[in-house]
C-alpha cells in the first residue's frame, strides 16, 4: 500500500495524465519472511486513523492502557478505550500494553490493569512494558515479571503473554522464570531508526528467540508522522498455558509470622534483607539482625513509596511513613503517621511474604 501522500500523488497524476511516482510507507520496508508488520501506540499518536493503518499493510496494534510508573499513581491513558474500540473495528489484531514502574507491586500493578482492561477478548495481547520511564527508577527483575503474568493468568486466564524489553535491558538481565512462564520477548531495537528494518535484534543469549521487534520509532501511518513500527512472528499471537516448563525450586526462606503477631523478629528481617539484596543493593548477611547497611537499603527502596530523606541506614519517621504507604497495598488501613504499629507490621509482612522475593 501506498501513504497518504502518494494516494495524493496517484490522484494528481491520474488528473494531469502524468505517470505515478509514489514513496512506499515504512510498512512496506524489508522485514523477515513470514512476519507480519504492526504499530504501537499510546496517547501521543491520538486520532490515528486505524483504518488507514490497516490499508497500510500493518494487521495489529498494541494499544497502552497505562501504567505504575507515576508517583501520583496507576493510570490509564485517555486514549486506551478509543484506540482499542478503533483498531478491532478496523479489523486489527488488538494488544493491551502496561508500563512497569516503582509505585505498584507486580501483583497490584497487574490486579489493576485486570481490573481496567477495555473490550478484552481471548487472544488479545496482554504486554508489559518493562522500561524505566517518567518518575520510576528500576527495571522490574525476571521474578517481578513472571509474578506479573501469572497474577494475569490468575485473574484472565490463560492468556498471550508479551514482555517489552530494550535490547540492552534484556541483555544487563537474566529472565529464567520469565522464559520459564512462555513469557513471548518483545524486544526494541531501532537500527538506524529511519523506519527501514535493520536486520537481526541482539538478544546476547538473554533470551531463545525473539516473538515481536520494535525496529524504529518513527514510522508513519495512519496520519501520524511519528509510530513505533513492529513486526511480528506467527506464534506470537498463540495463547500460552503458563505452565512453567522448569518450576523454581521450593522457597528457600520461612514465612513471617508477623502478620499474625505484629511484632517484628529475625524471620521477617531475614526475608526483609533477601529482598533488599536482589533489588536495592544490600550486601550484607541474610540473619534477621537488622543494621545501617539493612535500613539504608530500605531507605533506598521506600524512595518509591515517598522517601525524600537521606540514605543513612538511621531510620526515622519518613522511613516509617514510606514503608506504612507500601503495606497499604497489603491490607494495612492505618495512619501514615511513622508510628510502626502492629497492623503497620502485618501488611509489610504480607508485603515481604510473597514468594517473589525468594
Amino acid at each position: 500500500m501506498i501513504n497518504v501522500l502518494g494516494r495524493i500523488a496517484v490522484a494528481a497524476a491520474v488528473a494531469l495524465a502524468l505517470p505515478v511516482s509514489v514513496t512506499p510507507t515504512p510498512a512496506a520496508a524489508a522485514v523477515p519472511p513470514g512476519t507480519v508488520s504492526g504499530i504501537d501506540v499510546s496517547t501521543w499518536q491520538a486520532g490515528i486513523d486505524f483504518t488507514d493503518v490497516r490499508a497500510d499493510g500493518h494487521e495489529f496494534a498494541i494499544v497502552k492502557a497505562g501504567g505504575s510508573q507515576l508517583s501520583d499513581g496507576p493510570y490509564l491513558g485517555s486514549q486506551y478505550a478509543v484506540q482499542v474500540d478503533g483498531a478491532r473495528a478496523a479489523g486489527l489484531r488488538v494488544g493491551h500494553y502496561w508500563v512497569t514502574g516503582d509505585f505498584q507491586t507486580p501483583v497490584q500493578a497487574a490486579d489493576y490493569f485486570a481490573d481496567h482492561l477495555h473490550d478484552y477478548r481471548p487472544g488479545d495481547v496482554i504486554a508489559l512494558d518493562n522500561e524505566v520511564l517518567d518518575d520510576s527508577t528500576r527495571l522490574w527483575n525476571d521474578t517481578a515479571v513472571a509474578t506479573f503474568f501469572q497474577r494475569m493468568r490468575d485473574r484472565i486466564g490463560d492468556h498471550v503473554p508479551w514482555v517489552y524489553l530494550g535490547a540492552a535491558d534484556l541483555r544487563s538481565g537474566t529472565w529464567p522464570l520469565t522464559i520459564a512462564a512462555g513469557v513471548k520477548l518483545w524486544v526494541a531495537m531501532w537500527g538506524t531508526n529511519n523506519g527501514g528494518y535493520p536486520g537481526e535484534p541482539n538478544l546476547g543469549g538473554a533470551y531463545p528467540t525473539w516473538s515481536a521487534h520494535q525496529y524504529t520509532s518513527t514510522g508513519s501511518t495512519g496520519g501520524v508522522a511519528s509510530v513505533d513500527l513492529n513486526v511480528a512472528k506467527p506464534e506470537a499471537f498463540a495463547i500460552v498455558d503458563g505452565t512453567p516448563t522448569n518450576p523454581p525450586p521450593d522457597d528457600p526462606l520461612p514465612k513471617s509470622t508477623t502478620e499474625q503477631d505484629g511484632v517484628p523478629g529475625p524471620v521477617l528481617w531475614m526475608r526483609a534483607q533477601n529482598w533488599l539484596s536482589m533489588e536495592f543493593g544490600y550486601t550484607g548477611p541474610i540473619d534477621g539482625v537488622p543494621g545501617v547497611n539493612t535500613y539504608a537499603a530500605l531507605q533506598r527502596a521506600m524512595r518509591g513509596y515517598g522517601y525524600t530523606g537521606p540514605i543513612d541506614g538511621v531510620p526515622g519517621t519518613n522511613t516509617w511513613k514510606a514503608v506504612q504507604r507500601l503495606a497499604s497495598g497489603w491490607g494495612y488501613t492505618g495512619p501514615v503517621d511513622g508510628v510502626m504499629g502492629p497492623n503497620s507490621w502485618r501488611g509489610f509482612a504480607r508485603f515481604l511474604n510473597q514468594d517473589r522475593w525468594d
